[in-house]
């Protein structure tokens, strides 16, 4: 199938024929929206705790780096 605009599967939503394409197009655009604004809001929370000194940028450098050598071993 070829790649179609959401707008062009928008307009046909209620035909039959692209109602799953629409449907799958609008719940990956959800996904999509809700995955940035999560990161928009932790990156924010995150920001304003290294300002405000709760959290140090070396400390979470760290546990990043620790977190990943757990994972790949």
């Amino acid at each position: 199938m070829a790649y179609h605009t959401y707008e062009f599967l928008k307009r046909r939503k209620n035909d039959p024929k692209w109602r799953k394409a629409y449907t799958s197009a609008r719940n990956k655009r959800i996904i999509g929206t809700l995955v940035t604004i999560n990161i928009i809001i932790w990156g924010f929370v995150l920001w304003k705790k290294i300002e405000s000194g709760d959290i140090e940028v070396n400390n979470i450098i760290d546990v990043l780096k620790s977190k990943i050598n757990e994972f790949l071993n």
